[in-house]
């Protein structure tokens, strides 16, 4: 075979630790006209054959200082040899490194990074030409994704030290574009610190300050994160959290793992919850309430976010770790997670009782919202396939006081409509004389006048029930008995305030004013208690009832809708005005079917 060599050059391979200095291969690259195609027989051919053995004498192989010469002579040499790929992308630098430095400032730069890539690519000896300590400052701090594959390259390729000192000096300095450079600091450690030799170390001691200086960096840059970026980083700390843990348990003694497990935390989650938005409410309410849904509230791609919590989850399995192990220790991160917890995972028993004070925390200060309605929503309906529903009656009362508020001033629809189905839900976990006392609470309230309204129509809901359904003891419920208008009819059947009707002056204090909506819902609980109780369980067909409503309630708002009705036509009024009709003629015909003629009208 006859061959023509070519002069020979220095490849400069990282170091191999901190005390021995960097290998350097020197080749010798030789023409071999033996082959057909008559080209060069290129560098990975020629370090395989010397890992072979069979072309050693071609070769001259010594460790010296690293040169920055050696890759210019590299491209030099394939430059006039006719090889077009890696030559082509530093030719006029002083070395790749410069390449990528303005090429992460330049998006139009030419090579390119994707260049730079794909020619690292053609070749197994490529990525010794990146320097770590280098080119690492740049791409951490970019967010295209070839900058991200050669942030790969290095750390699969380089020696694990390198990523690690560069991991430690992005976090002293604090980089431009923090975030992007956090997220790929976290992908950098993830494959290259398991490939750390450990020596006298353990593999705990190693990752331990890596995992609290990453969560400490996560928790300051909290405020700094957009949807996209918080996901990746709860992805990321995710698959970091799994590959230490991998390592420690193939390395590290059980004292090790169970530290290991202890320690693994879960402060991203916290930082990151904003950035979650997997709109568990939404999709439940549609999945229960399609009647009810006329709109959709579900988040546009919400289903990245469900994929980078089910990330932390994955990893707590890995690490053997239960939803009662999360919910031993309650944090809100905990509550976080639980709410994420696959269907097919049945919720820890005491779950609601550990997390009262999270979930009125989280409802308090409209933080990780959708988290906790969602986790009331689940206990709720899983309550309810029990015989016996076991809701802590401390808990249903401390929602039943922070729930109101959010569905009465919130300012997304949506959480106002599903923490007032919340509160339908939560009250049917609880006997009715204690429902009975919330919703009196409601129906009365004078902090959020919005809930009297809503009051009323839950209370419709609980009476129709009551009138159809006995209750399993057979004890009375308080909704169908004379207790009903005992309790609720002096706040029912009265205006709010008492003069109200008086103090209407123009149009714009009835458009205004919430009184009108909550008397209409009045309206129509009395006309549906007049036509379904038929077997007068509550009283309310008593001429004395009937005397009484008509005179606290009706003949005041008679009066007052004829002295509206010559001005120009007010929606609130006219709902008012059909409300009354209906109630007249429910009353005739409990007239007409009287046989003593006791339900009369006025």
């Amino acid at each position: 075979m006859e061959m023509n060599h070519l002069p020979p050059v220095e490849l400069t391979f990282p170091p191999i630790d901190e005390t021995c200095p960097a290998p350097a291969l020197k080749v010798a690259f030789v023409h071999d006209y033996g082959q057909d195609d008559d080209t060069l027989l290129n560098a990975s051919d020629a370090l395989w054959a010397l890992e072979a053995r069979k072309v050693q004498s071609i070769f001259g192989c010594e460790i010296v200082r690293p040169m920055d010469a050696d890759r210019a002579r590299v491209s030099e040499c394939m430059s006039k040899s006719g090889v077009s790929h890696l030559s082509d992308a530093v030719e006029d630098f002083e070395d790749i490194s410069a390449i990528i430095t303005v090429a992460v400032d330049d998006e139009t730069h030419q090579p390119s990074l994707k260049t730079v890539y794909d020619n690292i690519l053609q070749y197994n000896w490529g990525p010794a030409l990146l320097e770590p300590l280098d080119v690492l400052p740049d791409l951490l701090r970019c967010r295209r994704k070839e900058a991200v594959d050669l942030i790969n390259l290095i750390s699969v390729n380089s020696s694990p030290k390198e990523p690690v000192k560069m991991k430690m000096k992005a976090e002293e300095e604090h980089v431009p574009g923090s975030v992007q450079c956090l997220i790929n600091v976290i992908m950098l450690s993830t494959k290259s610190v398991p490939r750390l030799t450990l020596g006298k170390r353990t593999a705990l001691s190693v990752v331990s300050p890596l995992v609290s200086g990453v969560s400490s960096a996560v928790s300051s840059l909290g405020s700094y994160f957009t949807r996209d970026s918080g996901r990746s980083l709860l992805a990321g700390v995710s698959g970091m959290s799994e590959a230490f843990y991998t390592w420690i348990l193939k390395t590290g003694s059980e004292a090790n793992i169970a530290e290991a497990r202890i320690t693994s935390g879960y402060g991203p989650v916290l930082a990151c919850a904003p950035c979650i938005r997997a709109s568990l409410c939404a999709r439940a309410f549609e999945m229960y309430y399609p009647r009810l849904t006329l709109s959709s509230a579900i988040e546009p791609e919400w289903q990245e976010g469900e994929q980078a919590i089910l990330s932390v989850l994955t990893t707590l399995r890995v690490m053997a770790l239960s939803s009662q192990d999360v919910l031993d220790n309650p944090t809100m991160s905990s509550l976080i997670i639980l709410a994420h917890e696959q269907q097919n995972y049945p919720l820890p028993k005491d779950l609601s009782s550990k997390l009262h004070s999270m979930l009125m925390t989280s409802i308090q200060m409209n933080f990780a919202l959708d988290e906790s309605l969602f986790l009331i929503f689940r206990c709720v309906t899983q309550d309810r396939t029990q015989p016996e529903p076991d809701f802590p009656p401390d808990l249903a009362t401390s929602l039943c006081i922070v729930l109101p508020a959010l569905a009465s001033t919130h300012l997304d629809p949506f959480v106002r409509h599903f923490s007032l189905r919340l509160i339908a839900l939560i009250l049917a976990q609880l006997p009715s004389v204690l429902q009975q006392q919330i919703l009196i609470t409601l129906a009365s309230d004078t902090e959020f006048p919005q809930m009297r309204a809503a009051a009323i129509g839950l209370l419709k809901e609980f009476v129709l029930e009551a009138l159809q359904v006995p209750t399993p003891s057979g004890e009375p419920n308080v909704f169908a008995s004379p207790l009903l208008l005992r309790s609720f009819g002096p706040i029912l059947f009265r205006t709010m305030p008492s003069d109200y009707l008086s103090t209407v002056r123009v149009a714009g204090d009835i458009e205004k004013s919430l009184e009108p909506s909550r008397i209409a819902e009045v309206l129509s609980f009395y006309y549906v208690l007049l036509q379904r109780d038929r077997d007068n369980k509550t009283g309310i067909r008593d001429p004395d009832n009937i005397a009484s409503v008509e005179l606290s309630l009706l003949r005041p708002l008679r009066s007052f809708l004829e002295k509206w009705s010559n001005a120009k036509p007010i929606p609130s009024l006219i709902s008012l005005q059909i409300g009354l009709e209906r109630i007249d003629y429910a009353k005739t015909m409990l007239y007409r079917s009287s046989e003593a003629g006791n339900y009369v009208t006025h």
